[in-house]
C-alpha cells in the first residue's frame, strides 16, 4: 500500500469516526421550555408550572430568575445527573416579597442546559407584572340569616381590581354581581341541604395576579331537619314508565327494575349536571320582583325529602328530592313564577319536559314533568305568563309539577321564595338600601 493511499484511508476513517461521534454525541439542539400557563402577573404566592424537554442528550441544569431593574433574583435551580432526564415537569410557588422584589414590571427568565458536548442552552423570557396587594372587600348589609337548604343575600363592596368576588360557602364560590359604579356588589348564596351549622361562610375577592382577600361577616346558620320518605315501586309503574326511557336513551337494556335503577342513579346525575351547566351563566341584572308565584294544588313531596325506594317491600335505592311536588287537575296551566328569561325548554330525563327560567343574578326557577310547552328557550316572560301545562313526563307516577329554585348551581327550598315576609326581610330590605345610599 502506498503512503498516499494510507493517508487517504486514515483520513476517511477519521471523518467516519467523527461522523459517528457527531451523530451520537454531537447534539446541537437545545432543550425546549414550555410554560403551562399564560403568565402576565406574579402575585404574592404565584404558582409557576413549566415543562423542559431534551430528547437527545437529556437535561443537565435548569434555572429560574426574575430580573427587575438592575437586580437579578434567583428563584430556583435544578441540577440533574449525567444519566440524564429527557423530560422534567416543574411546579413550585414564587413569592416575590421573600425575594425582595417590588410591585411593578419585571422579567421572568427560565434557562435550561443539556448534557451534550456543546452544553446547548435555551432561555425563555416573559415580561410580567408583579402585584402582591390583594383586592379590597367590605360588607354593607347587616342581617344574614340562612337555613340549611336555604338562601341568603349579601351586599358588599369590592375594589376595581377584584376580577372574581363573591361569597365562599365551604369550598363553593357564589359569585357576586356589580350593582353600581362605586364597587357595590350583590351575591346570592345557598347552603346545600347536607351542609352543617359549622359550614364556613365568608366574603372573598381575587385579582388578576391571583392575590386573594377573605373576610368573615356576621351570619347565623339555622339548622333544619328534612323528612324521610318511602316510595313503593310497583311493576305497574315500571311497565308504564320505563319504555319512555328505553325509547330515548341507548344502553338501557335488561329488565325494568335494572332500567329503573340506572335511570334513578346515573341518568339523575347526568340530568343534574345539565341543570348546573344551564345555570352556570345568568343575566347580569336582577329581573324578578316580589314573591314568587306558587301553583295552586296540594303538595305531594317536599324539598330535600330523603327518599328510600322499595320494591316488593325491600329497599333498592336512596335519593334526595330537590324540589316541591304540587298536584292539581291534569294538564293544569302553569304560570311563570316571576319575571325572567327562559334558558331551557326541553326534555330532561328523570325531570321529563322541563323549563328553566333565569331571573338574573344567578337565581333560577325550574318546572318539570310538563305535558306541554308554551314557551321556547330565549324568550322573556313576565310573572304570571302561561309557560306550559303540568304532566307526568319523566320519572313521574302521576300528573304534577316538580318546582325547584336554584341559586347559582345549588338547589334550595322554594318555600322561602314563595314567602312575601321572608323575601322582604332577607332580600328586598337589603336591596332597598342601595337606592337610599348617599
Amino acid at each position: 500500500m502506498s503512503k498516499r493511499l494510507f493517508v487517504v484511508l486514515v483520513a476517511v476513517l477519521v471523518v467516519g469516526l467523527a461522523g459517528v461521534w457527531f451523530l451520537t454525541e454531537g447534539d446541537t439542539t437545545p432543550p425546549d421550555i414550555t410554560l403551562s400557563q399564560t403568565l402576565q402577573f406574579i402575585g404574592q404566592n404565584q404558582e409557576l408550572e413549566f415543562l423542559v424537554q431534551d430528547n437527545k442528550s437529556g437535561i443537565k441544569f435548569i434555572q429560574v430568575l426574575i430580573r427587575q431593574g438592575d437586580s437579578m433574583k434567583e428563584v430556583s435551580k435544578f441540577a440533574l445527573p449525567k444519566a440524564g432526564v429527557l423530560r422534567k415537569q416543574l411546579k413550585f410557588n414564587v413569592k416575590p416579597l421573600s425575594l425582595g422584589l417590588k410591585d411593578g414590571t419585571a422579567t421572568l427568565i427560565i434557562s435550561a442546559t443539556d448534557h451534550s458536548f456543546f452544553d446547548n442552552e435555551t432561555t425563555l423570557e416573559r415580561k410580567v407584572t408583579i402585584d402582591t396587594h390583594p383586592p379590597r372587600i367590605g360588607i354593607r348589609s347587616l342581617n344574614h340569616y340562612v337555613s340549611i337548604g336555604g338562601s341568603c343575600l349579601v351586599v358588599y363592596t369590592a375594589s376595581q381590581d377584584a376580577l372574581k368576588n363573591g361569597v365562599l360557602v365551604g369550598d363553593a364560590l357564589f359569585e357576586g354581581y356589580p350593582v353600581g359604579s362605586d364597587g357595590t356588589h350583590v351575591a346570592y348564596f345557598a347552603l346545600p341541604w347536607d351542609a352543617s351549622t359549622s359550614t364556613p361562610i365568608m366574603l372573598t375577592a381575587q385579582d388578576s395576579a391571583g392575590n386573594m382577600a377573605k373576610i368573615t361577616f356576621p351570619h347565623l346558620i339555622r339548622n333544619k331537619r328534612f323528612k324521610d320518605d318511602k316510595l313503593n315501586i310497583s311493576d305497574d309503574f315500571l311497565n308504564r314508565k320505563m319504555p319512555e326511557f328505553t325509547n330515548r336513551f341507548d344502553g338501557l337494556g335488561g329488565n325494568n327494575l335494572d332500567i329503573f335503577l340506572r335511570v334513578n342513579r346515573q341518568l339523575r346525575q347526568e340530568n343534574n349536571r345539565k341543570v348546573r351547566d344551564v345555570c352556570s351563566k345568568s343575566h347580569p341584572k336582577r329581573l324578578w320582583e316580589g314573591s314568587f308565584l306558587r301553583m295552586r294544588g296540594s303538595e305531594k313531596a317536599q324539598f330535600a325529602d330523603k327518599r328510600t325506594y322499595l320494591y316488593n317491600g325491600k329497599p333498592i335505592d336512596e335519593q334526595v328530592h330537590m324540589g316541591v311536588d304540587i298536584a292539581a287537575i291534569k294538564q293544569f296551566p302553569l304560570k311563570a313564577a316571576n319575571n325572567g328569561i327562559v334558558v331551557f325548554a326541553d326534555y330532561l330525563g328523570i325531570y321529563g319536559n322541563t323549563i328553566i327560567i333565569d331571573h338574573g343574578h344567578a337565581l333560577f326557577s325550574m318546572y318539570s314533568h310538563l305535558s306541554r310547552f308554551r314557551v321556547k328557550s330565549g324568550v322573556e316572560v313576565k310573572k304570571g305568563d302561561i309557560i306550559g301545562n303540568t304532566g307526568a313526563t319523566g320519572l313521574a307516577g302521576g300528573d304534577h309539577l316538580h318546582f325547584g329554585i336554584i341559586v347559582h348551581d345549588t338547589y334550595v327550598d322554594p318555600k322561602e321564595w314563595w314567602d312575601t315576609h321572608w323575601i322582604k326581610d332577607n332580600i328586598t330590605a337589603k336591596l332597598e338600601t342601595l337606592r337610599s345610599r348617599p
